[in-house]
């Protein structure tokens, strides 16, 4: 008898992800052969904030240990105001993404670069249990080894609701703060950086595909960056 699956869905997630009992199945990818190398390191130093690889089912798809937890949505994913994490979720987030920098930093993984990246860091992402972040999951096909900053600057962008929809400037500039206070990044205004040139490369790569309405979603978070960027950086 075949057993029973269910189909994974909410944040970002990949497209057919499935649970089956206390593990999910995932479509294999041109990065996967990477991807694996990286969750068996992962394991074997001891990260237990990712899933564990298991092998490959019968249907060519990677198996991989379920997490129990929960996951947030993103508010690109739905129509209600995004859910402001705690504070002892946002730090508990950080440390979890600092250990994992840290354990791949100086690896053949990583290379010549910092760090693997994930690199689609944030709360939709990363499995929470009450406020501690447990794991991070959805590893993917932009997986790959690149600066610190490119990783955590998203992971920021996302946690502390940097945009229109994260509520008053003060307030996400604490965020900002709290988060580079737990992972340990000194120059919390580098990171607001970094979140202005992602979101002008995003639109960049959707202009030169002809995607206008992807461009004009990224051009709507740029204009609110260049009209609240200084505040933000003001009050860090």
């Amino acid at each position: 008898m075949a057993e029973s699956e269910t189909l994974l869905t909410g944040g970002r997630q990949s497209q057919g992800v499935v649970r089956i009992r206390d593990s999910v199945r995932r479509p294999l990818h041109v990065n996967s052969e990477f991807v694996h190398a990286l969750l068996r390191h992962l394991e074997a130093v001891g990260f237990t904030g990712a899933p564990r690889l298991l092998g490959i089912d019968d249907q060519g798809r990677e198996i991989l240990t379920y997490i129990e937890g929960d996951v947030y949505v993103s508010p690109e994913e739905d129509d209600r105001l995004p859910e402001i994490l705690s504070d002892a979720k946002l730090f508990s987030a950080a440390r979890l993404i600092r250990r994992f920098h840290d354990a791949t930093a100086g690896t053949p993984l990583a290379g010549e670069a910092e760090v693997v990246c994930h690199p689609d860091l944030g709360q939709h992402n990363i499995v929470f249990r009450g406020d501690d972040a447990v794991a991070i999951i959805d590893w993917d096909e932009d997986v790959q080894p690149g600066p610190r900053l490119l990783d955590f600057a998203h992971a920021v962008w996302c946690l502390a609701e940097v945009g229109e929809q994260g509520g008053d400037v003060a307030g996400q500039a604490r965020r900002v703060r709290l988060l580079c206070d737990a992972y340990g990044w000194e120059d919390a205004n580098e990171v607001i950086d970094e979140i202005e040139a992602r979101l002008s490369r995003a639109r960049s790569w959707h202009e030169e595909r002809g995607f206008a309405e992807g461009a004009r979603i990224f051009g709507q978070m740029i204009h609110w960056m260049t009209e609240n960027g200084p505040a933000i950086r003001a009050a860090l």
